[in-house]
């Protein structure tokens, strides 16, 4: 039985998903697609714009056959952690053949030269990059400085590109895991009638809704933005004392001091995020700290909670369920969870059960700019 994996957020799932899931499929010649997808918040930072319930029930619809919920701890983390837990919990299902993802290229041997290459000299290159660093440019401009040291010119532009990025994290983790699953880059489409989530949602941002409509592969009423978020992000910083703030996880360089400093500013989301980030950090970064601010991620936590393994089931192919879970339950190494309840939270180990509590918190704040239910993990019903 062939599997094919995709690690995905769908915020939202669009018309170049649905290429994605086809080519994935078609190409691998696939029994049965699994997804891994980002519960309520995202890598970016940003709230998701539906929850994470709908969001997984439209993705069996548009072809995946089983939704597995990326917890939290890594949803919310950079490229190199979110990429890491997704691809240890695919592994760890013991079934999958190939993972599929969407990259600016074609080329897949590219990416897994390039990966190669990186986790050699990762060491090295993380020196050379805090070296670069602390000379005032950028994080992201003194890692590309590093990777020169080791790959071309062309190299450093492929590694360079956004999808790429998270695409060349993926096959690293593959690669350090000594995993049997294939690659398979599948290049992004670029036509008229496919634009990028990012655009989608600046699209639902200035009310352009019928526009975005023509691209999304759901009903965007009711959706939520990161402005929602707003006046709870800033409670949270004004609520908790320097110390704590500068021990959030991600937070670095006396972010903590701006934080405080500059929480009176900006009547909007995009407002107050300009008076907090510089040239040094990218948006991503000081987004992300502020998921981790209403999220209470600390760095202590993070570094706990990042060693978490499980595998939370948020939808299913009504017509192949049992096929699906006894596939599963076969072969995974972790915990397949169908539902939630407290007998089954005090049966995991600690770590897990931590980082699915997590993950149940999130569903509940998400919850509360939604202006739904709470405890909605423990009543969803496959």
């Amino acid at each position: 039985m062939n599997v094919v994996g995709i690690v995905a957020e769908f915020n939202p799932m669009h018309t170049g998903h649905k290429y994605l899931i086809e080519e994935a499929k078609k190409r691998t010649n696939a029994d049965v697609a699994i997804c891994i997808m980002s519960g309520n918040f995202t890598q970016a930072g940003n709230i998701a714009i539906k929850d994470k319930f709908y969001r997984a029930k439209v993705a069996i619809e548009n072809g995946f056959d089983v939704v597995i919920e990326l917890p939290t701890i890594y949803a919310t983390a950079s490229a190199q952690y979110f990429a890491r837990g997704a691809i240890e919990i695919l592994n760890a299902l013991g079934c999958v053949n190939y993972l599929a993802f969407g990259s600016e290229t074609a080329d897949t041997s590219e990416l897994i030269t390039i990966a190669n290459i990186l986790v050699e000299n990762d060491e090295q290159i993380w020196q050379k990059t805090t070296e670069y660093f602390k000379d005032g440019i950028s994080f992201a401009k003194a890692h590309e400085r590093a990777l020169s040291n080791y790959l071309s010119a062309s190299q450093v532009l492929t590694a360079s590109k956004s999808n790429n990025i998270l695409a060349i994290e993926y096959i690293r983790t593959l690669i350090l895991l000594k995993s049997s699953i294939i690659p398979i880059a599948i290049k992004r489409v670029e036509n008229s009638d496919t634009i990028s989530a990012t655009k989608i949602r600046e699209l639902i941002d200035s009310n352009n809704i019928q526009e975005a409509n023509k691209y999304c592969l759901y009903n965007l009423k009711d959706t939520i933005s990161n402005n929602n978020m707003l006046d709870v992000i800033k409670y949270s910083i004004v609520s908790k004392d320097i110390e704590y703030i500068e021990n959030i996880n991600e937070v670095t360089e006396g972010l903590e001091n701006v934080l405080v400093k500059k929480v009176d500013c900006g009547n909007n989301y995009n407002e107050f995020i300009q008076e907090i980030k510089s040239k040094r950090y990218q948006l991503s970064k000081i987004k992300r700290i502020f998921l981790n601010t209403i999220l209470d991620i600390t760095k202590k936590q993070f570094d706990k909670l990042s060693n978490a393994h499980y595998a939370h089931i948020l939808a299913v192919n009504k017509d192949r369920k049992k096929e699906v879970l006894s596939l599963l339950n076969s072969n995974s190494s972790i915990s397949i969870i169908t539902s939630i309840n407290d007998k089954i939270l005090k049966n995991l180990e600690d770590v897990n059960r931590e980082a699915l509590q997590l993950d149940i918190k999130a569903t509940n704040i998400h919850s509360i700019f939604s202006n739904d239910k709470q405890n909605r993990d423990y009543t969803n019903m496959l």
